[in-house]
This record gives C-alpha cells, structure tokens and sequence, in this order.
C-alpha cells in the first residue's frame, strides 16, 4: 500500500485530464481526415519531450529530470521528423557527456573553503582524528555519515551509506549502471526535506523510520518507484522527505524494518 501523500494531485490530474482531452480531438480530427495530422505526434519521442516540459514548468528547465526527458524525446523525433538524419545512433555519447557535464558545472553544492582545509586530514590518517568527510565517505565501506547532506554517485558499481545525522537535510543520488541503498533509520528530519535522485540504468533503495511521511515527485521512465512500508496510522506531520527527480529505466524502493 503505498503511502506517498502529494500536496499538487489534485492540480496534477487536472493538467493530464487536459492533456487527455486534447489528444483525444486530434486523434478523432485525424480519424474523421478533417485535416492531416502528422503520425509523429503520437509517439513516445513527443510523449517524453511533453513530460520534460511539464516538469519544467514545475520545477524548472535547469533541473536534470526537466531537460533529460526533453533531450531524449528530441532526439529520437528528429528521426521520424527528419528521414535519414539518424541522430538516435548518438543517444549514448550524448547521454554519457550530458552526465558528466552536469557531474562538473551543473550540480548545486559547490566547493567549499573547509574542502580544502581538511584535504590532508583525508589522505593522512596521523592528522585525521574527525569523522571523514568528502569523497572518502563514498565508499560502501565507510562506516555511519554524520554530515547533515548526502551526495552519492555511482557509476558501473554500488553505494551503500548509513546516516545517523540528527539533522539531515537531504542531498543528491546519481546513478549510471548503478546502485545505491541509503539508510535512515538512525538518522532525524526536522520539517520538509528533499533528496533528488537522477538515475538511469540504476536503482535506489531508501530506508527510513515508518512514522516519516513521504512524498514523491518523482518523474519515472519505464520504471517506479514504491513504497513498501506498510501502512502508518501514526505519522509525524512534521517529518516529511521529499522524494524528487528523474529515473529513467530504473526504480526506487521505500523500505523501513
């Protein structure tokens, strides 16, 4: 039983309805030959590219799970609009840039000054008498993170964290042909929190107390995401994690012991 409460459902089937509405006249418009109707706009590449666009206009167009659906979505329609420009043989090169362009200059948490501070208590464990911070926490073997924000990023492997920060403000998961598993059971929210999860190829488990409220506003592209924790009558109002983003042939689990 699936326990997402979404605060915009009401205004989201609205929209779909809309969306439905029109569709279905153009579809009898293009059955009755009033007038021709390209069979281009009836398929999955403008599906996608209608889906980025209405997450855009949500969240805005500089976010991963805007532009991705929209990119992919364009690019296979070139062929159907364009014959012979096959520019879908191009899916994966531009796929694999487009990731580590945004990896490099489209992530929101930048360097900091203590970044480079603490460099030399990473790599020289005689100076180094803190908890980890940094890329060496990346590791499935790195023991509880105490850092309030999470970022994870797999690429052709796995990630494993347990998180025990009494003030945990959410943070970021890429995955590329990979896995992650984030553990919250130790870990407290206070008010709304968001995690974003970009992923392709990949997939998430979430593990968090079941007296958390979640709420998904994922986007999922041949894939889902659910929650298995089974039903809570006992919910903490102000204990909400916001699950956000794009999974594109992959899923994310909600699991809680």
């Amino acid at each position: 039983m699936q326990n997402f409460n979404s605060s915009n459902q009401k205004s989201g089937k609205a929209l779909v309805g809309l969306v439905l509405l029109g569709l279905g006249f153009i579809l009898l418009l293009r059955t009755l030959d009033i007038f021709f109707i390209p069979s281009w706009i009836f398929s999955w590449p403008v599906f996608l590219i209608l889906i980025g666009v209405f997450i855009g206009s949500r969240q805005g167009y500089d976010r991963p799970s805007a532009f991705m659906p929209i990119a992919i979505g364009a690019l296979f329609l070139s062929n159907k609009i364009i014959p012979g420009m096959e520019l879908s043989r191009f899916f994966w090169p531009f796929l694999i840039i487009g990731l580590g362009t945004w990896l490099v200059f489209g992530r929101k948490k930048g360097f900091k000054a203590e970044d480079f501070t603490s460099w030399d208590k990473r790599i020289d464990p005689e100076n180094n008498d803190t908890t980890f911070t940094g890329e060496a926490q990346e590791r499935p073997d790195s023991g509880p993170l105490t850092e309030d924000k999470i970022e994870s990023v797999s690429i052709f492997g796995g990630v494993k964290k347990n998180i025990v920060s009494k003030n945990f403000q959410g943070g970021e998961i890429v995955n590329f042909f990979g896995g992650c598993e984030i553990n919250l059971m130790q870990a407290d929210i206070k008010g709304r929190v968001k995690i974003e999860v970009v992923q392709v190829f990949g997939g998430t488990k979430i593990i968090v107390p079941a007296n958390w409220t979640i709420h998904s506003e994922m986007v999922a592209i041949f894939g889902g995401i659910e929650d298995k924790r089974p039903p809570q009558l006992n919910a903490i109002p102000d204990k909400i994690l916001v699950i956000e983003g794009t999974s594109i042939f992959g899923g994310i689990d909600i699991k809680s012991f």
